[in-house]
């Protein structure tokens, strides 16, 4: 990281996701001289307690909320303006576990629930926070998408999934055209398969057949280097999804 990325305040949304953590351990080791860190999680808590003692220069401060609680999202925005943070770096990773949903099998109380945690929370954190990020220099925000929004036709049986991934895609691409686009750029990143605990419940035959076709698959660490560019005052794009693919 560069010596601009030092001393900054980073708002992670669905920290103790593999990838959003495992990155939050890749900005402390890469900021010597210590970085804020405001991570949520709701069922994972103490995932930096290594961390926190490893690097004491860095301040990692928990937050719990169950994004799909209105009113727990309300509670943690106080906590965090009580604590008087400057945010300039927002990193948005949550999702429901992943679970089949075939659309004759409708839940729509799941769908409602992974919308709430992936759309809804979006809203209510950017509505707070964009506001003023906008107004500071190279302040950058990036949300975790999925490369289903960025091909032609997602796969089967993902109903819940899919419609709350689309409309979390929408609602950067709103939020890019409100507050975006001067000092604040805001984008999305649509990896494609990863090996993470979020597929635990995926059928093996499909992660079979992708690394059949692919020879392997996304680990966290190969997200890295996009996402260091995309948060860096250097990137200059606003709106944009990248798509992610197994090199």
């Amino acid at each position: 990281m560069s010596g601009t990325d030092l001393k900054k305040t980073y708002l992670c949304i669905g920290a103790s996701s593999d990838v959003c953590s495992e990155y939050i351990g890749h900005l402390v080791r890469n900021n010597p001289a210590g970085i804020t860190v405001l991570a949520h999680s709701f069922s994972r808590q103490g995932r930096f307690d290594e961390l926190k003692k490893s690097y004491p220069e860095s301040e990692i401060v928990d937050l719990k909320a169950d994004l799909s609680d209105a009113d727990q999202v309300e509670a943690m925005i106080r906590i965090i303006r009580d604590g008087s943070y400057d945010i300039d770096h927002f990193l948005f990773f949550p999702a429901l576990k992943f679970e089949y949903m075939r659309l004759k099998e409708l839940d729509l109380q799941r769908v409602e629930k992974s919308f709430a945690v992936q759309a809804e929370s979006f809203l209510i954190l950017a509505k707070e926070f964009f506001p003023a990020m906008k107004k500071k220099e190279n302040a950058r925000a990036l949300v975790m998408l999925t490369s289903y929004v960025a091909d032609d036709m997602p796969p089967k049986f993902m109903t819940d999934y899919v419609v709350a991934k689309y409309a979390l895609l929408g609602a950067m691409k709103a939020a890019a055209a409100e507050y975006g686009g001067g000092k604040l750029m805001i984008n999305g990143i649509s990896p494609e398969m990863m090996d993470t605990s979020f597929l635990e419940k995926l059928d093996p035959k499909v992660r079979e057949m992708s690394l059949y076709k692919n020879g392997k698959l996304l680990v966290p660490s190969d997200l890295f280097e996009t996402m260091d560019e995309m948060l860096s005052e250097d990137f200059a794009e606003n709106g944009t999804n990248r798509k992610i693919c197994i090199s």
